[in-house]
């Protein structure tokens, strides 16, 4: 009985565990919660090529990366690092702070494209992870146009 018990436990912790995780990676809240993303090319990337920061761009631009359509996958050795997008958002209120204190913006994440590719780099504090995106995401994020703001 208490191997029956014990194994009921073993595969309930799985179950929800990996629900859980995949959850995570789909609803990361904190591309959601950038306020300004800072564009640049791999080959130089303390050139800053365009510069987003007007709320709703930046929400529309988080909205188009479609981030519940990403595949976790490596992308080919023969892949060619194209643009960094990188993502700030203004630092935590602490105890004994007003929100109405300007807070310094700081850096949550990074996304590497790869050219002519549709797999991408993540990387935040925590994590660093490939992803294979839908092909449109993928144009999206490599389009000039879309690094001229």
């Amino acid at each position: 009985m208490k191997k029956v018990c014990m194994i009921c436990i073993f595969v309930s912790v799985l179950l929800f565990g990996c629900s859980n995780e995949k959850k995570d990676l789909k609803e990361d809240p904190e591309l959601y919660k950038s306020q300004k993303i800072e564009v640049s090319s791999e080959e130089n990337p303390d050139l800053v090529l365009s510069v987003i920061d007007n709320q709703d761009e930046v929400s529309e631009f988080v909205n188009t990366l479609e981030i519940d359509k990403w595949r976790i996958a490596d992308a080919p050795s023969t892949s060619t690092k194209e643009y960094m997008y990188k993502m700030y958002q203004e630092g935590t209120v602490t105890l004994g702070e007003k929100k109405t204190d300007k807070k310094e913006l700081k850096q949550i994440a990074t996304i590497i494209t790869y050219k002519d590719s549709p797999y991408i780099e993540l990387r935040t504090k925590k994590l660093h992870l490939n992803f294979k995106v839908p092909k449109d995401v993928a144009e999206y994020l490599s389009n000039k146009e879309n690094q001229k703001h």
